[in-house]
């Protein structure tokens, strides 16, 4: 890594650098500060679970309002978020080990479409469209995604992801359907949801989800069930 990223620095300096070259400099420099940013990041078998009292305090805050992502009500509580979804019912909320990536991805691949959810700051990003069909790469500790057409794209690190979720909270006139990554910190490094604001949600899409949902809830739940009693 070092060598790669040496090059890359005396290649930027000599000027004209291909666009191939600069693309694969630029994914090695990413994968470089990363590295170094992030010290022993293997904390993936160590769960962040709700307490009893958050969990009292996660539903109450939550009661009779529509559902929504846990973002803004993680905020309000000065809570992680994967603090706030452990705490919803079972029948809401279902947590695995990150570990199982892979798995989830290749069910969520099957999605004829989807809307997923970047959060930087206080910023949102919604992409619409199927993910990309993902494999990890052969040099790095990235997962690829690539596709054709729109939806998401890019390049994941799920080796420093702790938990993912199945979100499935119903409402007086819609039903929120997702998954979503967290971090290390338990923050939400993106989420992919069934779309339909607005609007019912495509009927393929809910049953591809129901797939998704039955793979992850066949997983070990990161948390002891108990923390998911009604």
């Amino acid at each position: 890594m070092r060598m790669q990223t040496l090059a890359c620095a005396i290649d930027s300096g000599r000027g004209g650098m291909p666009r191939v070259n600069a693309l694969s400099c630029l994914r090695v420099l990413m994968a470089a500060l990363v590295v170094s940013a992030t010290p022993q990041a293997q904390g993936q078998e160590v769960p962040m679970c709700a307490s009893t009292d958050q969990i009292a305090v996660v539903r109450s805050a939550l009661a009779g309002k529509e559902p929504s992502p846990l973002t803004a009500t993680a905020a309000a509580l000065k809570m992680p978020e994967a603090i706030v979804a452990s705490a919803l019912p079972d029948a809401q909320a279902y947590g695995v080990s990150a570990t199982r990536f892979q798995v989830i991805w290749k069910s969520l691949e099957t999605w004829d479409d989807a809307t997923t959810f970047i959060i930087k700051g206080p910023n949102l990003f919604e992409i619409q469209g199927p993910v990309g069909k993902g494999e990890p790469s052969k040099r790095s500790k990235f997962f690829n995604l690539h596709r054709e057409g729109p939806g998401l794209a890019g390049h994941l690190r799920p080796d420093l992801y702790s938990s993912i979720y199945l979100l499935e909270i119903p409402g007086t006139s819609s039903t929120l359907r997702g998954v979503v990554f967290f971090d290390l910190s338990g923050d939400a490094v993106f989420s992919v949801y069934v779309p339909g604001e607005g609007a019912p949600a495509p009927q393929s899409v809910v049953e591809q989800f129901s797939a998704t949902s039955t793979l992850i809830r066949s997983l070990p739940r990161i948390c002891a069930k108990q923390n998911h009693s009604q």
